[in-house]
């Protein structure tokens, strides 16, 4: 038996990464693991006899998001406190691990901003291995995501991180962007990622992108996330005539792009945009669509559980036009899940999931023209379609299960657990 402490800012379903961390800690207990979570206490939060524990919001508790905080002197400063480091974390943090009586090992998923990465201090006075799981480029770039001005980015990668004040990275904001990159060189002064035993990454780009800033190799292990996939396809019984986009609605997803290629084409088929709009952008990419298009692209707002798998499952194909370094999108093994294959932007990660007129088709980020002849293309044939789909679904069917990926995460936890022990011997 494993005792694993999971830590992450947000204890509700916020988006990927909290499905993936109930997931985890809905399985591993029936393989007979202890699982304690730490995070922030908003409201709406997931029922927890150590809530007690968690750490208050740096706003109000109905707060958790950018847009929604009221911003006043007094969360200011304990938004710089959570952003650097935070004491109020390790303390708290401190008095959860005493209260269990301790674990063997902390699987940290996304403490950036809410939490703090000083609790990895915590763990390690205590002589705790520690793994950290990585959805974005946090550790290499202010605003995470490796895009400056529409663009791919790479200038702070190994080190810089003064571009990201220059540009005014993080939002187009100069206190927002001062504080980010105030961080990154604090955490690089205290060297607190050199105490991490473990960086799990889901794509080989990922990796790479790690060991150019300066990460050990040796330290990064390449785990594919799980897909939750239904045991009967939802749309079996037969797609309908539509293509989907499901996942946010922010700028770095393309989507203006993917609604200039749409137009191109008297495509026969319809577009549906599944999602929650970030930062106004449903509102910017409203006035971009056509009069003739009106009845044809629909909006259909956030959606979760059997409406979204019926969703997906019924498209003749989903469509993924980021333009930034998406590392591995969940978004596109849902879609194999449902044997709906993909059409999607050929960066970062996306290539080692999408294969090329065998699961889906790639196309050249940002490029309205290739993206139209992709569509096109696709639509042309349903009965290539079905083998598309299906040839997904068998991937993610053999390789992507909760029981294959955790497998490898345990294995990875036990070996770090036994290097541990070794060296106190």
């Amino acid at each position: 038996m494993t005792r694993i402490a999971f830590c992450n800012k947000y204890y509700f379903l916020n988006g990927g990464t909290e499905k993936y961390l109930n997931d985890l800690m809905q399985y591993l207990p029936n393989l007979g693991h202890e699982v304690l979570p730490f995070s922030v206490n908003y409201a709406g939060s997931w029922p927890s006899r150590h809530q007690s524990f968690f750490l208050s919001p740096p706003a109000g508790p109905s707060q958790a998001h950018l847009r929604d905080i009221k911003l006043t002197p007094k969360n200011a400063i304990r938004f710089i406190d959570r952003s650097i480091y935070s004491v109020e974390a390790r303390a708290r943090l401190g008095r959860l691990l005493e209260a269990f009586g301790g674990v063997d090992i902390a699987y940290l998923l996304n403490i950036y901003n809410y939490m703090s990465p000083s609790i990895i201090h915590t763990f390690k006075s205590r002589n705790i291995p520690v793994v950290m799981q990585l959805g974005d480029y946090n550790l290499l770039c202010p605003s995470y995501s490796l895009l400056r001005d529409g663009r791919p980015c790479t200038l702070c990668v190994t080190g810089n991180y003064h571009h990201g004040l220059r540009y005014r990275c993080v939002k187009k904001n100069l206190a927002a962007s001062l504080l980010r990159t105030t961080a990154m060189y604090i955490h690089k002064w205290l060297k607190i990622y050199d105490a991490v035993d473990g960086f799990v990454v889901p794509c080989r780009f990922m990796r790479d992108k790690l060991i150019e800033g300066g990460f050990p190799a040796k330290r990064i292990h390449l785990v594919p996330y799980p897909v939750e996939f239904p045991q009967t396809i939802t749309g079996s019984n037969g797609k309908k005539d539509y293509m989907i986009y499901f996942g946010r609605i922010s700028y770095e997803k393309g989507l203006d792009t993917l609604l200039k290629a749409y137009q191109k084409k008297d495509l026969p088929a319809d577009l549906v945009l599944v999602g929650r709009s970030y930062d106004g952008e449903k509102e910017r990419l409203m006035p971009m669509i056509k009069p003739d298009f009106v009845n044809r692209i629909r909006f259909a707002g956030f959606q979760t559980g059997k409406k979204l798998s019926r969703l997906i499952g019924e498209a003749l194909f989903s469509v993924v036009p980021s333009r930034w370094y998406d590392n591995a999108p969940i978004s596109i093994y849902e879609s194999f899940g449902q044997a709906t294959p993909v059409v999607a932007a050929d960066i970062g990660g996306i290539p080692e999931q999408v294969v090329d007129q065998v699961n889906g088709r790639l196309f050249a980020p940002d490029d309205k023209d290739e993206l139209a002849e992709a569509l096109s293309w696709m639509l042309k044939d349903r009965k290539r379609l079905a083998g598309m789909g299906q040839k997904g679904r068998n991937y993610v069917t053999s390789e992507l299960t909760i029981a294959k990926h955790s497998e490898q995460l345990l294995a990875l936890f036990e070996n770090l657990i036994f290097k541990k022990a070794k060296r106190q011997t």
